[in-house]
């Protein structure tokens, strides 16, 4: 690269200097201001008296809120009065720019000050921060500060390390992988749960101060927002869910003044991106860069100092936050760091040229093998780097909708030539490939339950191969199309996402996930019929499904969700040896993928080849990031072979893996029960029924225990919630009729529950218990005759073995 070029591109965006070594002379790494200095008084001068190594650090972020629909952002959309205070009592960035519109690389962008080609994180599925860059809850934490982060998101699991530094991360999202589907509400915290969490983190006794970052979902799709917003804002809810959003901001306000914690705390706000709303063609966020998804809502609030309404209308960036912010307390800012010190913005000094940012999307490359987005931008103009390059001045045309390039070419030219400049220096100045974690189908199923299409992204695809790729803009109904599915997905609307993914598969058959996400519909389908009892059905939709993620595998043979799917449809055909192919091809490229181990277990479990099947969980629960289900499923193997004195320890790391789900404390508790341990058994079946209060065998299994213990109330209870979590639960009505009975307390009540069970089941394999039971009970009663025919019946039924 050239040194130059480099040196030039970092001066531009007011940039700390940083160089492979050989390109930029050690002795030409010394910046040159940007902003005349001399006359700047420094944050602690204008502090005053306030120790700002004493002050808080509170960042809120709202997850996909755009700039323009807040009041004092200039809207007459929606009114935002908490946040719009907060803008009134600090100073308004009106040129906010995202580093990327996801959610993820956003963040990291926020909490490092650097750009996503220097921190690696593209895109939100498939990366994690990388380890080496110093975040902003790092240094705080170094310096004194007590760190806590509440996320609402699963896109912002710590498993992706955005959360370092914090000593208090809530990210508890957990998903049953044998579920058939992922509700979002099991990937997501509501508003004011996490809000909850943050103020009782505050409440906390403490000495140090602290930096409390708390994120909301809201008003991310599906937007589902709560009244009065819905009915106030009519067939609006993108705008409801704003006014919900700036409601809860409200809420934290309050409980942060009833603390007294407000006065004492730097406090920041600012959104991740946008959302597309139709503008472009694009109804969501990710794809394109125009201000409909990059333009972000920032607001700082200081505790001291005559900012109070100031608006800077120089263009800042997400990396501005953290260098802005430990100025302001007084921590050093590292070297590392590619945004700069906005005092001198907010003071009102101008800068010697205009402030210019970078943004970019990667998506349409690492997705489609399109061309990706670049953009520069400024306070007025605006130019986006692509196959047919766009230039907007933003003064004139906010909505850019006028690529005014051919008629300004000069300018163009010079933007392009900056920007390409910069990319340069990003690269040049120690680009990070960011990690690749490992991710099974169960984190891609909770990534899709928030909306995201997960699948991991092709970042193999070198950009500068000389190829000319197609344009984005051409493309866009596809995307769209693709994304509107997703968003049904989200939703739990399977059928309104078919009929978009077979649009999109219309448009380009080639769209990898498109085949694969159509396939799980159509294979989730075959399951539900086959529930119903419908083979012939479910044979005919699994076969539809193999079909299409045969294609899938076509196109990318190492998809590892075509690859689930493709085994699981050969499964559910009964073609198991082809189903354990597919699963073992899936396992060699990822030993992680928790969901393939599974199912091999079962199928060898189901071929009575159980040895193989632990052979496969065994080598699964190895894995570092191995989930609870596999170190349960791993004990429930070892007890089915007869080792059950061996399968406790799995069963207790299963708990320590997710202490929220209940069958590794059910298995527990039968381990217990055959070692003579009915107390330990007791209290596992307990925690079983705490962490899933319809799990009716544990409560059926308890029951007896209390009976067992002297606890002949319980025991009753126990067995009637049995039967109230499981109506089908035919053994639950005769052993609960035959306690009434032994108990000679309600005869007719034994009667009618074990009537009620014969009537559910009459022809099952407990039913000749359940007659024996009636016949007893009548007996009783004095129903001799009664009494001979249900013996008879129940001695008919145990003859057909």
């Amino acid at each position: 690269m050239n040194g130059v070029r480099a040196l030039a591109a970092a001066l531009a965006f007011g940039l700390p200097l940083a160089c492979t070594p050989g390109e930029v002379p050690r002795e030409a790494q010394e910046p040159v201001p940007e902003l005349e200095r001399e006359s700047l008084p420094t944050w602690g001068e204008l502090a005053g008296d306030i120790r700002t190594s004493r002050l808080n650090v509170i960042l809120v972020t709202i997850d996909t809120l755009r700039a323009d629909r807040l009041s004092s952002y200039g809207s007459e959309l929606v009114s935002t009065p908490h946040m719009d205070r907060l803008a009134r009592e600090g100073v308004r960035f009106s040129n906010a720019a995202t580093a990327v519109p996801f959610t993820l690389p956003a963040h990291c962008s926020i909490m490092t000050g650097t750009y996503p080609p220097f921190h690696g994180v593209r895109e939100n599925v498939g990366y994690s921060l990388d380890e080496t860059l110093p975040t902003l809850a790092e240094v705080l934490s170094a310096g004194g500060w007590d760190t806590a982060g509440f996320i609402s998101a699963f896109v912002l699991d710590s498993r992706w390390g955005i959360a370092r530094g914090f000593d208090r991360y809530r990210d508890d999202f957990q998903l049953d992988p044998r579920q058939p589907s992922v509700n979002i509400g099991q990937v997501q915290h509501e508003g004011p749960d996490t809000i909850e969490h943050a103020l009782a983190w505050l409440d906390e006794p403490r000495d140090a101060p602290f930096f409390l970052w708390v994120h909301l979902f809201e008003p991310h799709d599906p937007y589902t927002p709560p009244e009065p917003f819905r009915s106030q804002y009519p067939d609006r809810p993108y705008d409801a869910e704003v006014a919900y959003a700036d409601s809860l901001v409200g809420l934290l306000r309050e409980g942060l003044e009833s603390r007294g914690a407000l006065d004492d705390s730097v406090f920041v706000l600012t959104s991740d991106h946008g959302e597309g709303l139709g503008q472009h063609g694009e109804g969501f966020h990710g794809y394109f860069i125009y201000d409909s998804t990059v333009h972000v809502p920032l607001i700082l609030r200081l505790p001291f100092g005559d900012f109070e309404g100031r608006v800077v209308d120089e263009a800042v960036s997400h990396v501005d936050i953290l260098p802005t912010v430990l100025s302001i307390v007084g921590q050093e800012v590292p070297s590392e760091v590619q945004g700069i010190d906005l005092l001198p913005l907010m003071l009102g000094r101008e800068p010697a040229s205009p402030r210019e940012v970078y943004t970019e999307s990667y998506y349409s490359l690492y997705h489609y093998n399109w061309a990706p987005l670049r953009s520069i931008r400024t306070e007025s103009e605006k130019f986006i780097e692509t196959t047919n390059p766009e230039l907007y001045l933003l003064r004139e045309d906010a909505s850019e909708t006028n690529n005014a390039l051919l008629q300004n070419r000069d300018l163009a030219r010079s933007l392009r030539d900056r920007l390409l400049a910069y990319s340069d220096y990003l690269k040049s100045s120690g680009e990070r490939p960011g990690g690749r974690p490992d991710l099974d189908t169960e984190t891609l199923a909770q990534l899709r339950a928030l909306g995201y299409l997960a699948g991991r992204a092709n970042t193999g695809i070198d950009e500068d191969d000389g190829i000319e790729r197609t344009d984005p803009k051409e493309r866009i109904a596809v995307h769209r199309a693709i994304m509107e599915a997703q968003s049904f997905i989200g939703k739990g609307d399977e059928e309104g996402a078919e009929e978009y993914l077979r649009a999109a598969l219309e448009l380009d058959a080639s769209i990898v996930d498109a085949n694969q996400m159509l396939g799980g519909i159509i294979g989730r389908r075959a399951d539900e019929a086959s529930r119903r009892g419908d083979e012939s059905a479910s044979a005919e939709l699994n076969g539809q499904a193999l079909e299409l993620y045969q294609r899938a595998l076509a196109l990318n043979p190492e998809h590892q969700a075509s690859l689930l799917g493709l085994a699981t449809s050969y499964w559910r055909l009964g073609r198991l040896e082809e189903a354990l192919v597919g699963f073992h091809r899936l396992v060699e490229l990822a030993p992680y993928e928790s969901n393939a181990a599974i199912a091999m277990s079962d199928i060898y479990a189901d071929l009575d080849r159980l040895p193989e099947a632990l052979r496969v969980v065994e080598a699964a629960a190895a894995e570092e990031v191995a989930p609870a289900w596999i170190h349960n499923q791993h004990g429930e193997l070892l007890a089915l072979l007869g080792r059950s004195r061996e399968s406790a320890v799995h069963f207790e790391k299963a708990i320590a893996k997710n202490p929220e789900i209940g069958q590794p404390y059910f298995n527990l508790a039968l381990t217990h029960e055959e070692a003579g341990r009915p107390q330990e058994a007791a209290a596992a079946y307990e925690q079983a029924i705490e962490h899933a209060p319809y799990h009716y065998r544990a409560q059926f299994n308890l029951g007896h225990l209390y009976g067992r213990l002297g606890r002949p109330e319980d025991h009753l209870e126990m067995w009637r919630a049995a039967i109230r979590s499981n109506p089908e639960f035919v053994l639950g009505y005769y052993h609960l009729a035959k306690l009434h009975m032994d108990r000679g307390d309600d005869l007719d009540r034994a009667e009618l529950l074990v009537r009620e069970g014969l009537r559910r089941d009459p022809e099952g394999v407990f039913g000749p218990f359940g007659y024996f039971v009636l016949a007893d009970i009548l007996n009783r009663l004095g129903r001799l005759g009664e009494a001979r025919e249900a013996v008879e019946s129940g001695r008919r039924l145990q003859a057909r073995g």
